[in-house]
């Protein structure tokens, strides 16, 4: 599944990308460039769908992709080989579609990781272990699960059965060793769930391969929890307030909220006490997930026309080699909003 993703990765950068922006987006990196490269190559489902992965065991995947005569390295950049196309093309992997990382990944590990904990804490509590040694101790975590503890107690049984039922009934939904899969990964009051590695032995599969359908599962439930909220409420109950009006860092929201109120982008600037570079960096961000707003107090309608002309000709999103092609002195800036209008 890991090297799937890789394939498909270096298949959409078409040679324009290097390891860092593999890493980056896996990674989740919250930063403009990794925006704006995820959606100029359609790559928006797999941000942050293996946190874990370090840039050595990355770089040593791509060595191994690369000693199989699937990829090619010229100077840095990956190139897909047509064997390594053939094989992308062979390999259909069910999990795949699932991946919604653009949408869930800032979300993702927190509900999850609230679940679980609360799985353990309310089932140890029900058989009459009140000590336990948690298996997430972030305070972030941790203060949560307390609380949500204190709400429910005097019902504990009755909220336990109505997880048990919503989860159940999404597990049917998923390939039998997945969902067998996610129940190993669960503590309860008498055994604790198995680690990312055991699960990758007991599968035959590498760790990166355990975190990335695990991945999948995570947003396959989010996304029927969160599109039928009445179906399962319990399960809503661990996600609700993580929710987002559009995908973007809370940083970039303060930045819109502001836009919205009508100030100016040198007033912006001065209330937030942030750089030039900052705030074009949260227009760009804004610009690619938002359909409904306005880049024209930004960018002329000439200079949209000839950049994204520009582009479409040159097949690339290379910001250096569309400037230098230009016949006009656009900024990067200019040019970064014009593709993420794209």
């Amino acid at each position: 599944m890991f090297q799937h993703l890789l394939l498909d990765s270096i298949n959409a950068y078409k040679g324009e990308r290097t390891e860092a922006a593999i890493f980056h987006m896996l990674t989740g990196k919250r930063s403009s460039q990794t925006f704006q490269d995820i959606h100029a190559y359609n790559l928006t489902s797999y941000l942050g769908i293996c946190r874990s992965v370090k840039r050595e065991d990355l770089h040593k995947e791509l060595l191994d992709l690369k000693a199989k005569g699937l990829i090619e390295i010229n100077q840095g950049y990956f190139i897909i080989t047509d064997l390594g196309a053939t094989k992308l093309n062979e390999i259909i992997e069910d999990a795949q579609p699932w991946l919604n990382g653009l949408q869930y990944h800032h979300m993702d590990q927190v509900f999850w990781s609230r679940f679980l904990l609360f799985v353990q804490t309310a089932s140890n509590i029900e058989q009459g272990f009140h000590q336990f040694i948690p298996i997430d101790e972030r305070q972030e975590v941790l203060q949560w699960v307390k609380s949500k503890y204190q709400v429910e107690k005097e019902n504990l049984q009755n909220l336990l059965y109505h997880l048990y039922s919503e989860v159940q009934h999404l597990y049917s939904q998923l390939p039998e060793w997945l969902a067998d899969l996610l129940t190993k990964r669960m503590t309860g009051g008498h055994r604790y769930g198995l680690s990312k590695e055991q699960l990758a032995f007991q599968n035959n599969l590498s760790k990166l391969d355990v975190e990335v359908y695990l991945s999948a599962c995570i947003h396959f439930i989010l996304k029927h929890v969160i599109h039928a909220p009445h179906s399962y409420p319990y399960l809503y109950g661990f996600c609700h307030d993580l929710i987002q009006e559009i995908p973007i860092t809370q940083s970039a929201n303060k930045t819109l909220e502001l836009l919205r109120k009508g100030y100016s982008f040198e007033t912006i600037m001065r209330i937030r006490r942030l750089k030039q570079s900052t705030i074009q960096d949260h227009i760009v961000e804004i610009a690619l997930v938002d359909p409904s707003f306005s880049v024209e107090p930004f960018v002329s309608n000439e200079a949209l026309h000839d950049i994204s002309q520009r582009a479409k000709d040159l097949n690339t999103h290379r910001l250096k080699v569309i400037k230098e092609s230009l016949d006009k002195d656009y900024s990067y800036f200019q040019i970064r909003l014009v593709l993420a209008t794209m």
